[in-house]
């Protein structure tokens, strides 16, 4: 798999790299939205997202009709953020795909309740997009070990970055992340949500259900 496969509908670039961040340490605070999570529960961790800044309820026919709702949310610096929920605090990006949970909005619509909430939405997937050593990295490897396997390792050339692809021991979840010697300039662009107006990071790290 290339690392500029396509972002959850598969039109937008994992590749392109945003935003300063830092390891903040290690801890066992609270851990990342995992998929199937509500967006709510993400804004009261990180607060407010910067985009979208308002959401705009599907149609009653769309959700009779099954059609997708996904809504992209990206937080441009959310704090002790844990990837993986590994022990281990980062600052970055975190772009988020999430959908309607359809029937329940239409419930609500039915009983005559706000409905289109952050609550209504649920995960489908999430990415960070942050900044590490070498050191860094291999902490974050050797975390991974007790909740997770590495089930490939493919390096590119150009630009020179590692590809790793990891499923949960349990096998609920599986994972993409990509390392970039430090240094080394992304393939950014201009891009309101992976904005080549930021500096670059050399880590993404993607989480989704397995299967």
């Amino acid at each position: 798999m290339s690392m500029t496969r396509q972002c959850g509908v598969r039109g937008r670039n994992v590749a392109i790299v945003v935003g300063v961040a830092a390891v903040l340490g290690i801890g066992s605070t609270q851990a990342a939205a995992f998929p199937g999570e509500t967006a709510q529960e993400m804004i009261e961790r990180y607060g407010q997202p910067s985009l979208p800044t308002a959401l705009q309820t599907p149609s009653v026919t769309a959700l009779r009709a099954g059609k997708p709702s996904s809504v992209l949310v990206v937080w441009f610096q959310a704090k002790e953020y844990q990837p993986l929920s590994l022990p281990m605090k980062m600052e970055g990006r975190v772009v988020a795909s999430f959908r309607f949970d359809g029937p329940a909005v239409l419930r609500k619509i039915e009983r005559g309740e706000q409905a289109g909430t952050w609550g209504d939405l649920r995960c489908d997937f999430e990415n960070l997009f942050t900044t590490l050593s070498d050191a860094q990295f291999q902490e974050f490897l050797t975390l991974m070990e007790k909740s997770w396997l590495v089930t490939k390792k493919t390096p590119h050339v150009d630009p020179p970055y590692t590809l790793y692809e990891a499923i949960s021991r349990d096998g609920t979840l599986k994972s993409e992340f990509s390392y970039r010697t430090p240094g080394v300039p992304s393939p950014s662009a201009d891009d309101p949500y992976y904005g080549g107006k930021f500096p670059d990071g050399n880590v993404w790290i993607r989480v989704q259900r397995a299967g």
